[in-house]
């Protein structure tokens, strides 16, 4: 059985089992990633241990990924892992990390680690997840080929949208009451971020209604009012992040479940970045990503985030407050709205110019049928006409048959048989 949506998910992490070095960039991220998750969960327990750790050990995976990155761009990544044999880019393995505990050392006395490890990285990651997100949801209708809209059809996007407003305010109003009842301390400042990120999303989802109503009559308006309902969904599970309750003791199931959608998210962007490259490995453009390249960007990226994640929890254990640790959750319930309505309207640019730039068939003349002419009569046949440029040539034809037998009758050559005989 195919599962369109599974498929895409599957086919988009193959990119990173093509190649004994994409496998092994992703064993390396995997290992990163784990141990940086496990010291942010035993940050709860032990958060001034968890968190030195984190600070001087973790960001060390996201420069070797930085560094990796880098020499992908300039197409050396074979001297940071081996396609021929896994013992020799352990043996790589071992040079890099050195050289990734020297940079990030630089990177400490400098002070440009926090530019780097927030700025861009931590960021990056967050408007990547915006991206992808929004691109996702928008290519999904794109496969659902609507030729005619009837009531029933305009009834369902409707009830689409009006579902997005009931998934946000339902959702703000449900996990406001589940915390307040629930939470052990009260943080008004968290409250207050998961209100204004609900505002935005219900902003963003009037401004959708309003494009969705000028796109009626196109196609685009299937992927505006999906978009709008993605969109919801991921609000609501910001909000829940934020809005989750706090208790005095250690809740393993709220461990587990934030462990595995963080994994899931990783995976999901992988497999959205193996699909963007499988799409463009066709495509006739200067701008050519390598496979290392991108797989390195994106593990800088998601590596980045998790370090400076796992840092806002454990300081946000040290301090006592709240909002530190679902600081991560507040960027992301402000950015993915505003990145979503960006892509909206990039998308209603890019589908109108294809029906502008899509060829218009040409008009092929149909053949001429002739009238059949009516019994009895005798259909002229046209004559044969020589067109001939030289006069004295044109002496020389004989222009009856007369003037046939006459010549050859003075001629002294034998008489040639007839076609008769």
């Amino acid at each position: 059985m195919d599962i369109p949506v599974l498929t895409r998910f599957v086919n988009g992490l193959k990119l990173f089992f093509q190649s004994k070095r994409l496998r092994w960039f992703f064993l390396i991220f995997i290992l990163s990633t784990l141990f940086t998750l496990a010291f942010r969960e035993l940050g709860n327990f032990f958060p001034q241990f968890s968190g030195i750790v984190i600070l001087f050990i973790g960001g060390i995976f996201p420069t070797f990924f930085m560094l990796t990155a880098f020499l992908s761009l300039l197409g050396l990544q074979r001297f940071v892992a081996s396609e021929e044999s896994y013992a020799k880019s352990f043996a790589y393995f071992i040079v890099w990390i050195i050289a990734s505990i020297v940079v990030y050392t630089v990177l400490w006395i400098t002070g440009t680690v926090f530019v780097i490890m927030v700025g861009i990285a931590f960021l990056g990651w967050i408007g990547f997840q915006a991206y992808l997100s929004s691109r996702t949801a928008l290519g999904y209708a794109e496969s659902v080929q609507i030729k005619s809209r009837s009531r029933v059809v305009a009834f369902l996007l409707g009830t689409l949208h009006i579902l997005s407003y009931a998934i946000v305010i339902g959702s703000f109003v449900f996990l406001f009451i589940w915390y307040s009842v629930t939470t052990a301390v009260f943080d008004w400042a968290v409250v207050g971020a998961a209100g204004f990120g609900a505002l935005l999303a219900l902003g963003f989802n009037f401004l959708n209604g309003f494009i969705m109503i000028r796109e009626r009559k196109r196609a685009t308006v299937d992927n505006l009012a999906l978009l709008g309902l993605f969109i919801a969904a991921y609000v609501a599970y910001f909000l829940y992040n934020i809005l989750k309750p706090v208790s005095a003791s250690i809740d393993f199931f709220s461990l587990l479940v934030d462990a595995s959608m963080s994994i899931f998210f990783i995976l999901y962007a992988m497999s959205s970045v193996g699909l963007t490259l499988a799409s463009r490995a066709h495509l006739d453009t200067r701008l050519k990503i390598s496979s290392e390249l991108a797989a390195t960007i994106t593990f800088f990226f998601a590596s980045g985030y998790f370090v400076v994640q796992a840092l806002f929890g454990t300081l946000a254990a040290l301090s006592g407050g709240l909002i530190g640790e679902r600081i991560p959750d507040v960027i992301k319930l402000f950015v993915f709205p505003f990145v979503a309505l960006l892509m909206e309207l990039l998308f209603i640019r890019r589908h109108r110019k294809e029906l502008e730039a899509a060829p218009v068939p040409e008009e092929v003349p149909l053949p001429a049928v002739e009238e059949a002419e009516p019994e009895g009569e005798e259909s002229e046949v046209p004559q044969p006409t020589v067109d001939v440029e030289d006069e004295t040539l044109a002496e020389d034809i004989p222009s009856s048959e007369e003037d046939f037998v006459d010549e050859n009758e003075d001629s002294d050559e034998p008489e040639s048989e007839s076609w008769d005989e």
